[in-house]
């Protein structure tokens, strides 16, 4: 199992409310990539409001929760691999850099590919 997985900063002075519109449609052009490229799944996620998330943080001295995260996953890398290769999907993944650079705080931003351990 190949994950590309995106954790994602809003930018500085972007409100919670402001993100969450850019998020929804961020992750209907997500889903778009994953279903065009043979994906198996696309699951966006944000952090909960809770005391413990605080807690955490406090505890252990880490940074605040990202405000979304964003898992693609397919069967096999060669799949990732044909689908960029083939350019069929440049216009859908330029639209998905374009909405990533409106509202995302790119240099606090992490993305990257990963397997599973079994």
């Amino acid at each position: 199992m190949i994950k590309f997985v995106q954790c994602v900063r809003r930018k500085p002075g972007l409100s919670k409310q402001a993100f969450q519109e850019h998020w929804a449609d961020y992750v209907e052009k997500a889903r778009g990539i994953a279903e065009a490229s043979e994906g198996l799944r696309c699951v966006a996620s944000t952090p909960l409001v809770v005391e413990q998330n605080l807690e955490i943080m406090q505890d252990r001295g880490t940074k605040a929760p990202y405000d979304g995260m964003v898992e693609v996953w397919w069967e096999r890398g060669n799949d990732v691999v044909a689908f960029l290769d083939s350019g069929s999907g440049d216009k859908l993944i330029d639209a998905l850099r374009r909405a990533q650079e409106a509202f995302m705080d790119l240099p606090n931003c992490t993305f990257f590919f990963a397997t599973e351990d079994a």
